[in-house]
């Protein structure tokens, strides 16, 4: 398993921020490396990469949601096989910190090569920088995806 984490701070208020990540249809318009992402069903989304010369498609489904403070996604289909999250903080002036951490599964010689290389780092700060310059351009989403967020069931029996 690949491991890769990438910080910025975006000069923007964290629910703009949020949204901003979850309108995955845009993801094309400031990752160079997504080529297509198609809401397919309420939490899920199909994508298509371009990496390196290797195009992979894949369906992810989102598996955790804390409104403005974490989201986490697995791959359910397609390679490479990943799960990820991404987290936001709350800083002085209007600022968000995103926080992206990716795990994923390498296949084949090609893939294990550019993980051993880092490559994953890299296109993983590339992809997290475009999408602070599109919030920072932007400042926030334009309303293309269709993924309503869940809030997470609250236990209170304990109280």
């Amino acid at each position: 398993m690949a491991r890769a984490q990438h910080s910025e701070t975006i000069h923007a208020p964290i629910a703009a921020v949020y949204q901003q990540w979850l309108d995955v249809e845009a993801f094309p318009q400031f990752v160079s490396a997504v080529r297509t992402v198609s809401v397919t069903a309420e939490l899920y989304s199909h994508w298509t990469l371009s990496l390196a010369g290797f195009e992979r498609e894949f369906d992810i489904e989102i598996v955790e949601q804390a409104p403005e403070e974490r989201i986490s996604w697995r791959s359910i289909t397609g390679e490479p096989a990943h799960t990820a999250s991404a987290s936001f903080t709350e800083d002085a002036d209007d600022r968000t910190t995103v926080t992206v951490i990716l795990e994923w599964t390498p296949d084949g010689p090609a893939e294990r090569s550019a993980a051993v290389l880092k490559a994953d780092s890299r296109a993983l700060r590339t992809a997290v920088r475009g999408f602070k310059r599109y919030v920072e351009a932007h400042g926030g989403p334009e309303g293309h995806s269709h993924v309503v967020v869940q809030p997470l069931d609250v236990d209170h029996t304990a109280d």
